[in-house]
């Protein structure tokens, strides 16, 4: 198992709770994912979305999964968890 990356940045706003729809990866760094870490979040798995909804969004979009790490995901392989969801 691969160390997941723990971003310095704040994990304030990441307040979209999101569930996925399917199996999906995730890489610490979109940018060079040839020196990113990877891991892969099982459906039905929860993360959480910046304050900013991203509508269509990049290929790549940042998220704070259940440990608070900040890893890049592909946001379509995700549906909104309405509040009623969360109880």
């Amino acid at each position: 198992m691969q160390p997941k990356c723990h971003s310095s940045m704040a994990i304030s706003g990441f307040n979209h709770p999101s569930r996925a729809i399917q199996n999906t990866d995730w890489i610490s760094d979109p940018a060079d994912p040839t020196q990113s870490y990877r891991g892969q979040i099982p459906k039905g798995e929860t993360v959480w979305f910046q304050d900013e909804l991203f509508g269509s969004g990049p290929a790549w979009q940042q998220v704070r999964l259940a440990d608070h790490t900040l890893v890049f995901i592909n946001p379509h392989h995700f549906e909104p968890i309405r509040q009623e969801q969360l109880t």
